[in-house]
């Protein structure tokens, strides 16, 4: 009879105890709070779930990519002479371009000579500093030019190649700005009236070219 009283007792120590011990437990906490709601006690502030997210800078746009240019060089219009110069862009870094002209050439210092001109070429340009968009060029031209004064009875025609050093701006919109300065060893022929001269030469080569990129 003892032995069970004591381990009634006992029993309901236990009882007792484990009672007092989950009364001693604090309840979970309330679920995060929802749509801007203050968090009730217990829960940290709302930015301490996880890191801010600052989204990275977006990239420049990039430059519309053209292949080739199409150019005019004002200046020659005095003589009237019109000269067009067409690029295409054979590498990022190397363009090849045809140059092809056609006017009437009136000479100052002579009088009485007005005579029509037309004039073929090309030129191998390498961009040294930036690219076929924009950049410096190392290049060399070779052009043919062939006059005609059918009054005079007079031809006359040369053959000039030089190197240059020039420079090009292209706009995202496409216009186009081309200046090159060099020099070109020039062999000149005329015949007039049955006579016949020949001459040789170094010249200055400078070409302002403006227009468009397609």
């Amino acid at each position: 009879m003892a032995r069970w009283w004591l381990l009634g007792v006992f029993v309901v120590n236990v009882l007792i105890a484990a009672r007092a011990s989950a009364q001693a437990i604090e309840p979970p906490a309330e679920p995060p709070p929802q749509n801007g709601a203050p968090p009730p006690a217990g829960y940290p502030p709302p930015g301490v779930y996880a890191p801010t997210y600052v989204p990275p800078p977006l990239p420049p746009p990039e430059h519309p990519r053209r292949v080739f240019s199409l150019t005019i060089a004002p200046l020659h219009l005095v003589l009237p002479v019109v000269e067009l110069t067409a690029e295409a862009r054979a590498h990022d870094k190397i363009g090849v371009a045809l140059i092809g002209g056609g006017g009437k050439y009136t000479d100052p210092n002579v009088s009485g000579i007005s005579a029509s001109v037309y004039e073929v070429g090309g030129q191998v340009r390498a961009y040294v500093l930036g690219d076929f968009r924009h950049g410096m060029q190392l290049g060399g031209e070779l052009l043919y030019l062939h006059l005609d004064d059918k009054r005079l009875s007079a031809t006359g025609e040369g053959l000039a190649i030089g190197p240059f050093v020039g420079y090009k701006i292209m706009t995202d919109i496409g216009f186009t700005f081309d200046a090159q300065v060099g020099f070109e060893y020039i062999t000149a022929r005329a015949q007039a009236r049955g006579s016949t001269n020949n001459d040789k030469s170094i010249i200055p080569l400078l070409n302002l070219n403006v227009g468009w990129s397609f």
